[in-house]
């Protein structure tokens, strides 16, 4: 089992709260995210799910298909910024590569992915 590095999670509520109330959002169907511009070289990511999305199992693999999507493409997420992930009804039952389309999508409205070099 892989955890994210503890230097890229946001840990805190006092951090989600900083995102949430300074940052901007944008949002898809399966996913909002929250986003932060900060004075620092590494990206942090956190992710939020209410209960009414579903029982503590639905919910968590949620998170853990969120935090696969982020560890796989850290490398092409702009550093400095704290992301908030946020799960919405419709990624209930999405597969892998459904979250990680929706996870890449609401990156990209945020215009948070870094230029691709060819």
């Amino acid at each position: 089992m892989h955890v994210m590095r503890r230097d890229t999670r946001l840990t805190t509520g006092k951090e989600y709260g900083e995102v949430y109330s300074r940052g901007r959002s944008v949002a898809n169907r399966e996913l909002a995210l929250y986003f932060l511009k900060k004075d620092s070289n590494i990206t942090r990511a956190g992710t939020s799910i209410s209960r009414r999305i579903g029982s503590a199992v639905v919910r968590n693999r949620i998170k853990r298909l969120i935090k696969e999507s982020f560890k796989k493409n850290e490398a092409r997420i702009k550093v400095g910024y704290d992301l908030v992930f946020i799960a919405r009804h419709a990624a209930r039952g999405k597969s892998f590569h459904g979250v990680e389309k929706a996870f890449i999508d609401v990156l990209n409205k945020a215009e948070l992915l870094k230029e691709e070099r060819r």
